[in-house]
């Protein structure tokens, strides 16, 4: 993208809405596996942490509500960093089983 039109606080807007989506095999998006997702949510790099302290925001996908709600607790300094969809919630111990329920996030 050529951006040489653009200043000041428009570009900045613009440079940040762009995102990237990665491919493993040029056809379709990696699986990013909640083992990794849960390294950067609870132990970033010190790579994340300089990109979160300059804005950037991780989306994490479809991990368990119980782990969501530790890292808010735990990471409280970065949760502007942080985006959850589909998280999913257990059914009570004991409840009888069943499948996890999926919150509807509206982001598809």
């Amino acid at each position: 993208m050529d951006f040489s039109h653009c200043s000041g606080a428009f570009c900045a807007a613009s440079l940040l809405s762009i995102s990237v989506i990665a491919y493993a095999d040029g056809d379709s998006p990696v699986e990013l596996s909640p083992d990794y997702q849960l390294r950067r949510l609870i132990a970033p790099t010190p790579a994340e942490r300089i990109a979160e302290n300059r804005g950037a925001i991780y989306i994490y996908d479809s991990l368990e509500a119980t782990e969501v709600n530790a890292a808010l607790d735990e990471h409280f300094d970065r949760i502007q960093n942080m985006m959850f969809i589909r998280i999913h919630h257990r059914p009570p111990a004991g409840g009888g089983g069943g499948l996890a329920e999926v919150e509807d996030d509206g982001c598809d």
